[in-house]
């Protein structure tokens, strides 16, 4: 199944036939039939308040969304729909192998988990174009996604002190670090 969802050529790369991907397509859609029920199945025996339960069930739904949306009429919207299957198809194998397998890491899981609750929930951020390209101007799944990106970046780094940093320049005692810290027109009045 990975080995027909790594078939999608690069995204840079030449485009494949028409023919090739709607063979592609069908393939994928194929796979993500037969792994879907595996899948849930699969969750179903994890508790209920499990993460990677949580994981896999809006990946199953996800890929279950995706199997049943149209691609658009343009080629280019036609490979962007079969990544979409490509890349839920990843999701699912993901979830087969590894039962306690969660998307995202700790930091940023909680972020990732809202995220995943409003997404399938909100009309505005499933609306794509005739391209499959995301039209939706959603200001809450705005405000999720921007929650889930400081989550994954991690706590910010203290800030430094000008005190700390006078200690840093200065090592050799607090009246040196202060004659340091003085603009220099005081230090030049001293003289």
């Amino acid at each position: 199944m990975r080995a027909c969802a790594d078939r999608l050529p690069a995204p840079h790369a030449e485009s494949p036939s028409p023919e090739r991907l709607e063979t592609l397509t069908l393939q994928l859609r194929g796979h993500i039939m037969l792994a879907l029920p595996e899948v849930e199945a699969a969750t179903a025996a994890l508790p209920a308040a499990d993460v990677a339960r949580a994981c896999a069930l809006f990946c199953a739904a996800e890929a279950r969304l995706r199997l049943h949306a149209e691609p658009g009429r343009s080629l280019s919207a036609r490979i962007a729909h079969t990544r979409r299957l490509a890349r839920s198809l990843h999701s699912l194998c993901d979830h087969y192998e590894n039962d306690d397998h969660e998307c995202p890491k700790a930091p940023e899981r909680a972020a990732y988990l809202r995220m995943l609750q409003h997404y399938p929930a909100c009309p505005v951020c499933r609306a794509v174009d005739d391209n499959g390209e995301a039209i939706g101007g959603c200001e809450a799944g705005d405000r999720l996604y921007e929650e889930y990106r400081r989550a994954r970046r991690g706590p910010a780094a203290p800030r430094e002190t000008s005190e700390s940093v006078a200690r840093a320049v200065a090592p050799d005692g607090p009246e040196t670090a202060q004659a340091q810290q003085q603009a220099p027109h005081q230090r030049r009045t001293r003289r």
